[in-house]
């Protein structure tokens, strides 16, 4: 539990029968940048604002922890985290929705997301954003990340920045 923002969030791990509430809240969340950027299904089919139950419950089969945030009986936010390399974590799906945000919930869940990382032996914590996307990366920097490099992806009409931070 978090006094955050002056809210009492409880986070807690997501079960499997989650799946459908958390990828309906990760498009939510990724709506506002999905039409910033313009991405869709034609360009970018895979970007969080096009999130399916199953493409969730696929990642949290394949070892991806679900944190979700709560107020009340409320799912607020969320964050993934898995381990594809040994000493490193990466975060992904982080996800606020829009009447949450601004109340520190991002924060506590980078946070939480980062304690776990550490007790499950990882030194170190990445997440890749869209490069252009300078105000998150700003944010990111606020939380201790600092930018290690960059990177086009054949899939994605962006370039990616890659944050990490120690943990």
């Amino acid at each position: 539990m978090g006094g955050d923002g002056g809210k009492n969030w409880i986070v807690r791990q997501a079960s499997m029968g989650e799946a459908g509430d958390i990828a309906a809240l990760v498009a939510l969340a990724y709506g506002d940048v999905a039409r910033r950027f313009d991405l869709h299904a034609g360009n970018c089919p895979t970007h969080p604002s096009l999130m399916t139950r199953e493409r969730i419950e696929r990642g949290m089969a394949l070892g991806t922890t679900m944190l979700l945030a709560f107020d009340g009986g409320t799912l607020c936010g969320c964050v993934g985290l898995r381990q594809p390399v040994k000493g490193v974590s990466i975060l992904e799906r982080l996800a606020v929705a829009p009447a949450c945000r601004r109340l520190g919930l991002g924060r506590l869940l980078v946070g939480r997301a980062c304690s776990l990382a550490g007790r499950i032996g990882a030194g170190q914590v990445e997440i890749g954003i869209i490069a252009k996307q300078h105000e998150l990366r700003q944010w990111y920097e606020t939380l201790g990340f600092g930018a290690v490099g960059t990177a086009r992806l054949d899939n994605l009409p962006f370039e990616v920045l890659y944050l990490r931070k120690a943990v």
